[in-house]
């Protein structure tokens, strides 16, 4: 390990995991919590309030209603013409003749038979026959006729109270212009304004022009009431906090594109297949190296418990396979076991970033890895690899020799979990622990990577560390976006 780095660890300057998993665990809720705020109701509603608001039509209304004024308004000009109507000469006098008992008197005049015989009796009297007749006899023999009758009831009646009052009103001058006023289109206008000026409708109209508080009771500001009370809400207030956190901005720039909690009770088994993914492709089951002391046993070295996937390595008769690249496969009895995952089928990457919550016991007989590799068992890409005093990371190109793009790592305490990290782009490769750069180099890739995960033994096993327990907490890759 670097002087700095092994500097940094011994001071707790690097930091813990626990630091490094509540800061993504924080992440994550923010995310959540922003995408679960931009799905709900309150922001739909903000925003179609904001919308609302903003709108031309809106802005409209609201400034109609601010500058409405009695004074000028087509009720204003109503009022003004009802006014000027009721002031008229031919409205005061048809008003004044209509409530008079003149007109109750004439109608009743007229209702009755008084009129019309007067109205006889004078066509009589005025006739050239009655003239004559009365012109040619002397005014004693006149007084004995039935004319003289008629005369004397027609002068009667001309001196009556009722038609001296008829004659009279009926030819007066406002007589006249009630009748003229009677079914004129003056009088309709006037009925018309009447009816709406004196109106509940019309009345409040004219209060709600007048009102200098119109605005204030309007459904237009009721809604800007609510918008400024949902912008200055508290969901807003989250809502806008997180929409400008800089920390957010990660998930613009880059897309989860592979996530392992291990939550469910078995390995997922369309993600992981417990083999050793060469050796099931060529033979059809897994085998171990001519150089390794265990047998891998699938699912049955494999637990799930809490969220974390442990790889067990125990003292146990085995019979299994070992390959042997002079004969092949070789039947094998082992006196260990343990178990090895590959997800070969599920997902592959040929750049982003990889990283792994994992924690493990250092010794030189068990190993436990990390790897990547493609199509061919090499060149592969140890992530990190267990040793006797800590780990080794870099690329091991053919298989049994020592590489020059490796480097160990000694110092990292194994009581603890160590996030490891791999950013591969152009194909340089930064590997990381717990954040802080350990290591570099490059290589040429032909094929996108998948992760084999495993513990190995080697020479004379430590028994005493046995079980041995690779515990796996998570594993995610990022990939840029485009």
């Amino acid at each position: 390990m670097s002087i700095a780095f092994r500097l940094k660890y011994a001071l707790g300057l690097i930091p813990s995991t626990d630091q490094l998993d509540a800061k993504w665990e924080k992440l994550i809720k923010m995310r959540d919590d922003l995408n679960q705020m931009e799905g709900s109701p309150e922001l739909k509603q903000f925003e179609d309030l904001k919308n609302l608001v903003a709108s031309s039509a809106f802005q409209h209304h609201k400034r109609e209603i601010e500058t409405l004024q009695y004074s000028g308004s087509e009720e204003e000009k109503l009022i003004s013409e009802y006014k000027t109507l009721a002031k008229s000469h031919a409205i005061k006098n048809f008003k004044e003749i209509s409530a008079s008992a003149r007109l109750v008197r004439l109608q009743q005049i007229l209702e009755g038979s008084v009129v019309n015989r007067f109205l006889d009796l004078q066509k009589e009297v005025k006739s050239s026959d009655f003239k004559n007749r009365k012109a040619t006899q002397k005014r004693k023999v006149f007084a004995k006729t039935p004319d003289y009758a008629v005369l004397k009831e027609f002068q009667q009646l001309r001196k009556s109270p009722d038609i001296r009052f008829w004659l009279k009103f009926s030819n007066s001058e406002s007589y006249n212009l009630y009748l003229e006023t009677v079914g004129s289109r003056k009088l309709r206008r006037f009925e018309e304004l009447k009816e709406v000026t004196t109106s509940t409708e019309f009345k409040n109209r004219i209060a709600y022009l007048q009102d200098k508080k119109r605005f204030l009771k309007s459904d237009e500001f009721k809604t800007i009431l609510s918008f400024k009370e949902m912008d200055n809400s508290k969901f807003m207030t989250d809502y806008r906090k997180l929409k400008k956190a800089r920390e957010l901005d990660f998930f613009e720039k880059w897309a989860i594109t592979f996530e392992e909690n291990f939550s469910e009770k078995v390995i997922n088994a369309e993600r992981w297949e417990s083999e050793n993914w060469w050796g099931h492709k060529m033979t059809g089951s897994s085998f171990s190296q001519a150089d390794e002391m265990q047998c891998y046993q699938g699912q049955k070295n494999i637990e799930l418990n809490n969220h974390t996937l442990s790889i067990w390595t125990r003292k146990d008769k085995v019979v299994g396979n070992v390959w042997n690249p002079a004969i092949g496969l070789m039947p094998k009895q082992f006196v260990y076991s343990s178990s090895i995952i590959n997800n070969a089928g599920s997902f592959r990457m040929k750049e982003g970033i990889l990283e792994a919550k994992v924690r493990f016991k250092n010794d030189a007989t068990i190993t436990s890895a990390f790897s990547l590799t493609g199509e061919k068992p090499f060149p592969q890409i140890d992530l990190f690899r267990s040793t006797a005093k800590g780990v080794g990371m870099g690329i091991i190109e053919n298989q049994g020799t020592v590489s020059a793009k490796y480097k160990k790592l000694n110092g990292l305490s194994d009581k603890y979990y160590h996030i490891f990290r791999l950013e591969l782009f152009n194909n340089q490769l930064v590997w990381k622990i717990n954040g802080v750069e350990v290591y570099q180099n490059s290589i040429s890739l032909r094929d996108p990577l998948f992760f084999h995960l495993l513990t190995s033994l080697h020479g004379t096993v430590n028994e005493h560390l046995l079980p041995h327990q690779f515990e796996i907490d998570w594993i995610r890759c990022f990939a840029k976006k485009s």
